[in-house]
């Protein structure tokens, strides 16, 4: 397609030839993990860095690992966990290991190399773990510069142990400041080195089938999740490390953080017993919190929201489900949501779970029937578990075990312990009833009641509840829509590559932004950037994009807040959050701005962006040659584009949860479409079920469920049909509405 681009009268006038590319790149986890104070780690000069040491750990093969996890999977009855690390035990400290250099800057540095040859990540964890007053660890990724950190005595804890988060690579540096001439060489030990065998951080090498989360997944930011947005964000990937036998290993599986009566924000975490077997493991396990992709598509999100530790509260193996409490409150930048739940056996008339498949960013899985109540083994609890027979959206894989199950009202009703249903066969999934946990022992080591009812109410279901307001109350907020679709947009000039709309070019445009509208006293708390692409001459180099915040209505004004980030600390095709270092109060309508300018000449660096037809709404600007403009003002044929930017802001007001598709009072919308079974049928008005039908080509009514669960809105589910082109009437009192359909089940 050919863009007529007119910036003004006093420059030529120059025919853009725009072009679509999608570059599909390995990504490692963005940087900052476990509440993290943030910062950056102090610069050593390459002569007194001489001679750290580098501790190798054994050799292992990769394939041979994999398979042997595959054999255990198999003999695991069903369970949905995901082992990904072998874990190698040592003991290093700065007290014997390691190289001291004194007097950086006013502190004294130890630093270590860590290399397991082979591992795609290398993941710690630390025993005796108390740091010192003022001190600072960081974890650096040798391989990408990636860093976590700084962790702080903020982050010790009473069982004296830590875990970090997963960094990219077979190599790392850990590096440890203490004020200079404070004694920090009893500060922690090094207890476990894991090394990743499977690729918990990059798809292309994930086992089996080298792909992420199998296909028929469904994003939570996708039209199926849009009813419970608020149960989204309670939901967690837990990374948990154990020793069992002789074996160390690590595992990925799902939890969800849930309320009590009492309503005083004790942060508990329910997941399966067999994620979570021992106390130590609970002391040692890192829950990760909005590990998504914003918006519908499959694009990795920041897994910086991560809080390591917790205590076991309750367990059961027979029934199994796990009650833990997070060593400290989610803070509000993670906008936490307590789910509640229901402890009565009442069959939902539908369910729906969100899991983490394969590690993977967050994923929901959709059933419009009753689950039934079901053995799972015979080493577990008879009747002790709802079977989901079959999904009608998604489905759940390993990594998605202890993930919660919601019922018709949105509360939970059960954790998931396994099952059969993979894409090609969505069917048998078994979750630990709720109602059996509360009082399945009477220790309170056994039992959810003495921990989710402290005031004995005897309360039979209690609602979910975010607890921060006002100036804590935070949000998350982008401009793409479920129609938009992500890809480095690459900007043609006569016939040759002149680089890319957002990001490094040939055509001096200097900066990019996006333009944000938030009404009310909103506190801006940083950016998530989707970056598409990232290309270093020097991977440690010091290339730098600027961030900045303007104010302006029709374009960006005037300059409110300004932040310089190394490039080595991104990743390619992941969002990679940026965290502001002061509060930031822009007006309603502000924008969002990357500077280019500091990057190397040879090196580049790209944001996602979706292009939009004629019509959308546009939220991009462009900087060239010192003036801001309006992308569609430019482009003759009237093209928008938006960049995969999210924004979380504080001090907001809490948004409908049920924001329209569909505004004209006579217009309707029918999605997924194509459908396997299940869709939507949504208008601009009131929906009444016995007003609507559903019809063939040869105008004959057929027989389809009716699932009501917004007043505009309404579920369909053509299955038992025969697969072919339907039409869904709606006799409203305004008149009829009719939508096509089209039914192609697997």
């Amino acid at each position: 397609m050919l863009l007529n681009i007119n910036f003004d009268a006093k420059e030529n006038r120059m025919r853009l030839l725009l072009l679509l590319a999608v570059f599909i790149f390995m990504a490692a986890e963005p940087a900052d993990a476990q509440v993290s104070q943030g910062g950056w780690p102090l610069e050593i000069p390459a002569l007194r860095a001489r001679g750290v040491p580098e501790m190798r750990m054994p050799r292992v093969n990769n394939k041979m690992l994999q398979q042997k996890a595959m054999e255990r999977e198999a003999q695991n009855g069903r369970h949905k966990s995901l082992e990904f690390a072998h874990g190698f035990e040592v003991n290093f400290s700065p007290a014997t290991d390691g190289l001291w250099i004194n007097n950086i800057q006013g502190y004294d540095v130890w630093q270590i190399k860590i290399r397991s040859e082979g591992a795609y990540s290398i993941h710690l964890v630390f025993d005796k773990f108390h740091l010192s007053k003022g001190s600072r660890l960081f974890i650096i990724s040798q391989t990408t510069g990636h860093t976590l950190g700084a962790f702080t005595s903020a982050n010790n804890k009473a069982t004296n142990n830590f875990a970090t988060a997963p960094v990219a690579g077979d190599e790392l540096t850990v590096q440890f400041e203490v004020p200079a001439g404070q004694d920090g060489t009893n500060d922690f030990e090094i207890s476990i080195v894991n090394h990743d065998y499977i690729g918990i951080l990059k798809y292309n090498d994930r086992q089996p089938t080298k792909e992420r989360a199998g296909s028929c997944n469904i994003d939570i930011n996708c039209l199926e999740g849009e009813p419970l947005m608020d149960e989204r964000d309670a939901v967690c990937r837990i990374i948990t490390s154990k020793r069992i036998g002789t074996r160390t290993f690590s595992e990925v599986c799902t939890g969800v953080l849930i309320n009590n009566t009492a309503e005083d924000q004790k942060p508990y975490i329910m997941t399966a017993a067999h994620c979570i077997e021992e106390a130590r493991f609970a002391e040692t396990s890192v829950f990760t919190f909005n590990y998504e992709s914003p918006y519908c598509a499959p694009l990795f999100g920041d897994p910086g929201n991560s809080i390591s530790g917790s205590v076991l509260r309750a367990l059961s193996d027979s029934l199994d489900f796990a009650l833990v409490e997070l060593s400290l409150i989610p803070p509000p930048d993670y906008r936490p949501f307590f789910a509640g739940w229901e402890n009565q056996l009442n069959l939902p008339s539908s369910t729906a779970s969100i899991h983490h498949p394969q590690g993977d960013v967050k994923k929901i899985a959709v059933d419009m029937d009753a689950p039934s109540i079901s053995n799972f083994g015979k080493d577990y609890t008879p009747s002790g578990f709802l079977q989901v027979k079959r999904w009608e959206a998604g489905v759940t894989e390993a990594g998605s075990s202890g993930a919660p199950l919601f019922n018709q009202n949105k509360r939970l009703t059960g954790t998931l312990t396994g099952g059969n249903a993979k894409c090609d066969s969505p069917v048998e999934d078994y979750f630990a009833r709720f109602d059996l946990a509360w009082e399945y022992k009477s220790d309170p080591s056994g039992q959810l009641k003495y921990w989710l009812d402290p005031l004995n109410t005897n309360t039979r279901s209690l609602t979910g509840k975010r607890f921060y307001s006002g100036e804590e109350f935070c949000m998350a907020f982008t401009n793409l829509e479920h129609y938009d679709e992500h890809q480095n947009v690459v900007l043609e000039e006569a016939g040759q590559q002149a680089g890319y709309w957002g990001g490094t070019n040939s055509l001096n445009i200097t900066a990019i932004a996006e333009k944000f509208t938030v009404p009310g006293d909103e506190q801006l708390f940083g950016v998530s950037i989707g970056v598409g692409w990232i290309q270093l001459v020097n991977p440690l180099g010091n290339s730098e994009i600027t961030v900045k915040v303007f104010d302006g209505n029709f374009a960006p004004e005037t300059l409110i807040y300004s932040k310089k980030v190394p490039v080595r600390s991104m990743v390619a095709d992941a969002m990679n959050f940026i965290q502001f270092d002061r509060i930031v109060e822009p007006s309603d309508t502000f924008f969002i701005a990357i500077e280019l300018t500091s990057l190397h000449p040879q090196d580049e660096f790209v944001v996602y962006q979706s292009l939009r037809q004629p019509g959308r709404e546009n939220f991009f600007w462009f900087q060239r040659n010192n003036v801001w403009y309006d992308f569609r003002q430019v482009n003759r044929e009237g093209f928008s584009l938006t960049n995969v930017i999210e924004l979380v802001a504080c001090n907001v007001n809490a948004p409908s949860t049920d924001r329209p598709l569909v505004e004209g009072l006579m217009e309707s919308m029918i999605y997924p479409n194509p459908t396997q079974g299940l869709f939507t049928f949504e208008t601009g008005q009131e929906i009444f079920q016995d007003a609507v039908k559903v019809y063939n080509l040869l105008g004959k009514e057929v027989n389809a469920k009716f699932y009501q669960f917004r007043e505009k809105k309404i579920e369909i589910d053509l299955s038992g049909n025969m697969p072919g082109v339907y039409f869904v009437r709606f006799n409203s009192k305004h008149g009829r509405i009719s939508g096509k359909v089209i039914y192609n089940p697997r």
